[in-house]
């Protein structure tokens, strides 16, 4: 399934969905995917896009920087970071949705 369908499909459901987008040149945040594992059972999905092989998608988003972070509720846009996060900070983003 493409990047764009999977976004598709959870923007009707009552997830919360966790967008990564990046480039393969910039750093991938590895230990997201882990990081969110204990929510995604729960309220939480987890996309990655790439910016350079889903062009469309980082457009729709309005993407020019990456890494960005967006969360994402029903289509609608709760938060958004440009830049480096933690794990102490996704945490607490997540607590407050």
């Amino acid at each position: 399934m493409d990047v764009k369908q999977q976004l598709d499909d959870l923007a009707g459901t009552n997830y919360l969905v966790f967008i990564f987008f990046y480039a393969d040149w910039c750093p991938h945040y590895e230990w997201l995917g882990e990081a969110l594992a204990d929510y995604e059972k729960k309220t939480v999905k987890y996309v990655q896009v790439n910016i350079e092989t889903d062009k469309d998608v980082a457009d729709s988003f309005n993407i020019g920087t990456v890494p960005t972070f967006v969360l994402v509720h029903r289509g609608y846009e709760l938060w958004r970071q440009i830049g480096d996060i933690t794990v102490d900070q996704l945490r607490l983003v997540l607590s407050e949705f």
